[in-house]
């Protein structure tokens, strides 16, 4: 099946529900971001306990720290400032 079979599929589709999909997934980046800051307590603790009984080393507890501490406010903000792109697009 050749890929320009789709575009007339794609012209046929409305611009409101691109609009939507894209409030749709910067909704669901958004809440992924405030999962990842939930959990990250959670995960610091089983970190320091893995450490504590030697089944990991430091250098990768504080790498794993790191992740959260880095990725955590990254998409949380990356799904806010797509939610209030989305919504501006909406709004015009």
């Amino acid at each position: 099946m050749n890929p320009a079979d789709f575009l007339p599929v794609l012209a046929q589709v409305s611009p409101k529900l691109f609009d939507e999909l894209g409030v749709a997934g910067a909704i669901l980046l958004t809440m992924a971001g405030l999962g990842l800051h939930v959990y990250r307590a959670n995960h610091r603790m089983t970190v320091e306990e893995r450490v504590k009984d030697s089944r990991m080393t430091e250098a990768e507890a504080r790498r794993q720290m790191k992740f959260y501490a880095l990725c955590a406010p990254v998409v949380s903000l990356l799904g806010v400032g797509l939610l209030a792109l989305a919504l501006y697009d909406m709004a015009q």
